[in-house]
């Protein structure tokens, strides 16, 4: 799935490098650290997600990522120099507080068998932050598209090995349009659209405050489950929500202060 995606997420971004006028060339002195990103970003981010979600659940996996502003604050204030600290850490526990409500509520208590897979996934957060931050100095020079372009077309060249890899790819019979569908997503949707947005954010935001918009999701899921399927909220998700809300405000506000 994920030679497929950023497979196609190439294609897309050399063409808009070829159409788009304005064209940027990356200056010497930075070709190492696209080379760095797009190993951090594509083999090493995304193998550790799909390798590690095999051997761990998606609640698991779900309150791991929940951990990336901290992880990302962290490195923030070591390698940028970011301040307030203290008001950031405050947002980002209240939450992260607010993703474990929603997810306890689904059982994460009775999950104990996952140890191996948690520590893949926590490779992969690692990794998730590390591409953040250093990412924010390129984008001094240049836009954001610039950027992911070419971090993702270098990290896709690097994960092409996995392609040979025995049962990398499915029977041509389970490639229905459904799936072919989803791929298309991931690679258009996630890969082209939300990274570039992730780095159009960073390129104006801090790190941190970037980052902990991440925390939404768990809430922005349940409303669209809500939305689409009839789901109805529980007490613990709209406590869980509540927090996770009041932590992103947090940090939106005093934490820039």
């Amino acid at each position: 799935m994920a030679v497929l995606r950023f497979a196609t997420a190439t294609v897309v971004f050399l063409l808009l490098q070829r159409l788009l006028p304005g064209r940027v060339r990356l200056a010497r002195e930075d070709r190492g650290r696209v080379l760095l990103l797009g190993f951090i970003v594509v083999p090493v981010n995304q193998g550790c997600f799909l390798f590690g979600l095999q051997h761990t659940t998606a609640t698991h996996a779900s309150l791991l990522y929940a951990l990336t502003p901290l992880v990302v604050f962290l490195m923030a204030r070591r390698v940028l120099g970011e301040g307030n600290g203290g008001q950031k850490l405050i947002g980002i526990a209240m939450a992260f507080a607010g993703v474990a409500v929603i997810l306890l509520e689904r059982g994460l208590a009775h999950e104990l068998t996952v140890a191996a897979g948690d520590g893949i996934i926590l490779v992969a957060v690692t990794a998730w932050a590390a591409y953040t931050v250093l990412s924010k100095p390129l984008l001094t020079r240049y836009p954001p598209l610039v950027v992911t372009s070419w971090v993702i077309v270098a990290g896709s060249l690097m994960f092409l090995p996995a392609a040979v890899l025995p049962g990398a790819f499915p029977p041509a019979e389970k490639l229905t349009p459904p799936v072919l569908g989803g791929i298309l997503y991931l690679a258009i949707g996630t890969s082209v659209i939300a990274y570039g947005l992730w780095l159009y954010a960073l390129r104006r935001l801090e790190a941190s405050r970037v980052a902990i918009a991440t925390n939404t999701q768990p809430v922005i899921t349940g409303v669209l489950s809500w939305l689409i399927f009839g789901e109805r909220f529980s007490p613990a998700f709209l406590l869980g929500a509540a927090l996770v809300l009041a932590g992103v405000t947090w940090v939106e506000t005093r934490g820039a202060r």
